[in-house]
């Protein structure tokens, strides 16, 4: 199935910056919606139809002129200057699981941005006061965070946890090896939480290890590995029972929230879901970022040693002994991290294509052959199938990081509680219009918000 490579060359079908959005539908279309106040019920592609016009079939949206192919969105976003855009203020809290180990929660503090005398235009704050409220609830031994994020104090925890009374609450889910850092993320938090006048509380949940959050168990993600996840949304809504409860997951992210929610099925305890970018098969994405030309030189590396810097900053915590000796075979359930050596992290500083890395690490800890074994197993295609909730789907033909392969055509026709949006622009997470803001971002904080507004 794989090719010999491709010729660099940029398909001409896919220039431009002038974007339309395609509504991939099945024969029985999607499931049906209930309105709070009315007994109406409304298919889920005639309320984005509807109350989402932006999103609708044959709906046009318009990105920057310069960058006008998927490549080129794709390499802006993750090599341009956005340090004074999306300026997204966090309070950080520890996460901690019930195997022992951890992950960072980093919520959006809207009511900073008074607190710290934020001036937008100038993307100016005051920078020592909040280095001292920083210095003060910084716990001992952990990493310095990105800029505008910090620790919460207790008190401010506990005013953060009692939001849920009044808000209800979005969850993203970061891309691979990412966190609330990066460009898209922050632009993704800023427009949830000032869609509909602040309605939402939101907060990103930083994957251990990931974000400069430590690593405190031998054990580190995988798409297969949704339990920190569940464990996260099942407190929200143990929590606060009736609070409205949203995730939306970007490219890795989308994998896992995808795989979360076809293995929750009629159980998820979510209001609806958004998927960004989901590289649906992993082995139809390695082999984009392998064989065609530009996929490869431009992003197979950058993501290969995205994943070997995760390694090598928490290595002091996954690292095993040269001789250590497994205790016991390695399975999906009962995974054993056990080619975390130092010798292999030197061998991963070579690498150039993401299967070598989950060849080395991730596939033997499942007790898997090799990366490609551990790809068709961890695609969230198999598990959409099994999706009940209402979600959203947004995929771009032109994204040059899992290629137009992947998109789910027949298993979102087929399953009536998703709705497959596709574009022919975007790229990957990209969708830059020509002031730099995300047209991408925008769609899902509408989506959702009026999602919230009408639907029970």
């Amino acid at each position: 199935m794989f090719r010999s490579g491709y010729y660099p060359t940029i398909t001409p079908s896919h220039w431009g910056y002038n974007g339309t959005v395609k509504h991939v539908l099945g024969e029985k279309g999607t499931k049906t919606l209930a309105f709070k106040g009315s007994k109406n019920q409304v298919p889920l592609h005639e309320f984005v139809t509807k109350h989402v016009p932006t999103l609708k079939d044959g709906a046009n949206f318009r990105l920057n002129s310069l960058l006008f192919t998927g490549y080129l969105q794709t390499l802006y976003l993750s090599g341009g200057d956005f340090s004074k855009k999306f300026q997204v203020f966090y309070g950080r809290e520890i996460v901690k699981f019930t195997d022992g180990g951890v992950c960072t929660a980093d919520w959006v503090m809207p009511e900073w941005e008074e607190k710290y005398s934020f001036n937008g235009k100038r993307a100016t704050y005051n920078e020592k006061l909040f280095s001292n409220d920083e210095k003060a609830t910084h716990p001992k031994d952990w990493p310095r965070l990105h800029p505008r994020t910090r620790y919460l104090s207790s008190k401010e925890l506990q005013r953060c946890h009692s939001a849920g009374d009044s808000y209800p609450l979005v969850v993203i889910l970061h891309g691979l090896a990412g966190g609330s850092h990066e460009p898209l993320i922050r632009a993704l938090s800023e427009d949830l939480s000032r869609v509909g006048d602040g309605k939402f509380q939101v907060v990103v949940l930083n994957a251990r290890g990931c974000s400069r959050s430590k690593v405190t168990t031998r054990r580190i993600f995988t798409a297969l590995h949704t339990g920190d996840v569940r464990e996260f949304l099942n407190h929200q809504r143990a929590l606060f029972p009736q609070r409205k409860l949203y995730t939306v997951g970007t490219s890795f992210g989308a994998a896992m929230l995808t795989n979360y929610l076809g293995e929750e099925g009629d159980n998820c305890p979510l209001n609806a879901a958004v998927a960004l970018s989901n590289p649906w098969d992993f082995v139809h994405t390695w082999d984009k970022l392998a064989h065609d030309w530009w996929s490869n030189h431009i992003f197979s590396r950058t993501l290969t040693q995205f994943l070997t810097r995760t390694v090598k900053v928490n290595m002091k915590e996954l690292q095993v002994p040269d001789d250590f000796k497994v205790s016991h075979k390695p399975t999906l359930e009962k995974p054993v991290f056990y080619t975390y050596t130092q010798e292999n992290l030197e061998k991963a500083e070579k690498f150039t294509d993401i299967l070598e890395f989950d060849s080395l690490f991730t596939a033997p800890s499942m007790g898997m052959p090799d990366g490609l074994t551990y790809y068709r197993k961890a695609s969230s295609i198999n598990r959409l199938p099994s999706i009940e909730i209402p979600t959203l789907i947004i995929n771009a033909t032109d994204d040059p990081v899992t290629g137009e392969n992947v998109i789910p055509y027949k298993q979102a026709k087929e399953n009536p509680s998703v709705l497959l949006c596709e574009t022919d622009l975007g790229g990957h997470l990209a969708y830059l219009d020509n002031e730099n803001n995300s047209w991408l971002t925008k769609q899902a904080a509408e989506f959702l918000s009026t999602f919230d507004e009408l639907v029970l």
